[in-house]
């Protein structure tokens, strides 16, 4: 497998340089990095889209050229958050990191991003950060200088059902069997297959507490 990417891109070093290619505005967003003691203001990173992210390793590697491995380290405690270790391995080369959260999704999207850092994806971002009063941090005007980013994609239909289901398994005091659940399919699935299945299990595990 290596050999053919080096006889496509000439050496591994061309390889690394393609993954860490500046991205377009519209892939852009940005992730809350800290709060300030007061909560008053919040300290934003600039980042890529996951879903950028993705298709940069499917463009230089190949679908088969990188695996995702995810670990939930936290369930949302005081803070409501959630914590999650993303092992992504690119061609044999295997790297980990942490994202955070206040939805799963989000927590899944922040790890890979944050993995994939290490490869340099998304790395040319380097410092542009911001602090802004905690009002305006959904605000793309106040935070892009009127360039929206996608970091609140609208969810399709499948993802919205998954995620009342979620709120009422966490209703029901299965939180945490509904979140081992999810990280198994690496988030709502890669594809629309691994997507009917969770909701199939996520389905059947609140069924089951009903009996």
């Amino acid at each position: 497998m290596a050999c053919g990417f080096l006889l496509k891109y000439g050496s591994m070093d061309e390889l690394w340089q393609m993954l860490g290619d500046p991205f377009p505005p519209e892939d852009l967003g940005w992730r809350v990095e800290a709060v300030s003691k007061d909560g008053k203001r919040v300290l934003l990173a600039r980042c890529v889209d996951a879903q950028a992210v993705m298709d940069r390793l499917d463009e230089v590697v190949g679908p088969q050229g990188w695996q995702d491995r995810y670990e939930l380290l936290q369930a949302p405690g005081a803070g409501g958050r959630y914590a999650v270790k993303c092992r992504l391995t690119i061609q044999g080369v295997s790297k980990e990191d942490v994202g955070e959260g206040e939805s799963l999704q989000a927590a899944f999207a922040d790890a890979l991003r944050q993995a994939a850092l290490k490869f340099g994806v998304g790395r040319f971002l380097a410092g542009e950060k911001r602090w802004v009063d905690q009002e305006l941090a959904g605000d793309p005007q106040t935070l892009s200088e009127g360039v929206q980013g996608p970091s609140s994609p609208e969810k399709l239909e499948p993802q919205v059902l998954i995620d009342r289901l979620l709120e009422r398994l966490k209703q029901a005091g299965l939180g945490k069997q509904a979140a081992q659940i999810v990280v198994k399919y690496g988030g709502y699935g890669r594809y629309p297959e691994e997507t009917r299945r969770l909701y199939g299990e996520l389905r059947a595990l609140l069924k089951g507490s009903a009996s």
